[in-house]
């Protein structure tokens, strides 16, 4: 606040304590309405207005990269847990329970992130649905847009016809929209599968893998994501999308509404092609 408070020296008493006010904050979009306001009541000062933000959100960006290059291993890590349940009774009894949890730590080059979800779920007292994943994958920024990535991911899903799904990956990718508030990546590379089927045989092949990820905060409590994904073979291309919305009802705890759809083109004798899942949660964030 004192190199501030040095750089709009110029600047009358009254906008220097709104413009120091809006900084103090920490929130970039009461800094940028704060300062179209102010340009707009002293034109003259528009250009000094500017250079103590740039200034300002300079030595910010330097303070993060800084601590970035010295985050230790077990430093650094963010994460949100989910979970969510349905009860139902009467004609049917029905009982369900969804649980997910994501792990994310960012160092100045490198991104790991670490996820798991589980679905289970029994209608009149036979399971119905019993999914799990398991994800980790690292990323290594080349440039603010240019990336490689990793993969390695477990699933196990019976009622889509197979027992466990393991898949290995990496590749490139590419940021396509690096906006603060909405941000889309691409990815694609080559990709092994092992899938280990019910009442078949397992197999295992090589694929390709392309994916899509998107994140637009429509506001400061509303957070839209898409997650995207196919893993294509000769034999089996696999399509799975993760739509969700998030709403925040405190600074830890949201509400969240997910549907997901996932589609196999050539499943085992018996099973669909085409399975979703509509998941409400409450998330806190940590």
């Amino acid at each position: 606040l004192l190199a501030a408070g040095t750089a709009h020296a110029e600047l009358a008493p009254q906008l220097r304590s709104m413009l120091d006010a809006a900084i103090a904050s920490g929130n970039d979009a009461d800094i940028d309405t704060i300062a179209k306001y102010l340009k707009q009541a002293s034109p003259a000062d528009a250009a000094e207005i500017d250079r103590t933000i740039g200034d300002h959100r300079a030595q910010i960006a330097a303070a993060k990269e800084e601590k970035l290059r010295h985050l230790g291993l077990l430093e650094g890590w963010k994460g949100e847990g989910q979970i969510g349940a349905t009860q139902s009774s009467g004609n049917a009894t029905t009982v369900g329970l969804t649980a997910g949890l994501a792990l994310t730590r960012e160092s100045l080059r490198w991104r790991f992130s670490l996820r798991a979800l589980a679905d289970y779920q029994r209608n009149n007292g036979q399971t119905s649905r019993n999914q799990m994943l398991f994800a980790f994958e690292p990323n290594y920024r080349f440039n603010e847009r240019l990336f490689a990535y990793g993969l390695a991911q477990y699933e196990r899903d019976r009622f889509a016809g197979f027992t466990s799904r393991t898949t290995l990956s990496g590749g490139l990718g590419y940021r396509v929209i690096a906006q603060p508030n909405f941000t889309v990546d691409v990815k694609a590379g080559p990709a092994w599968r092992k899938t280990s089927y019910i009442g078949e045989p397992a197999a295992s092949d090589l694929t390709g893998l392309a994916a899509l990820n998107a994140r637009w905060a429509i506001s400061r409590t509303l957070t839209l994501t898409e997650d995207a994904n196919a893993l294509y073979s000769r034999d089996n291309t696999n399509l799975n999308s993760l739509t969700s919305l998030s709403a925040k009802l405190s600074n830890a705890l949201s509400a969240r509404v997910s549907y997901q759809i996932t589609n196999n083109s050539n499943p085992p004798a018996g099973f669909k092609k085409t399975d979703t899942v509509t998941r409400f949660t409450m998330v806190y964030g940590f």
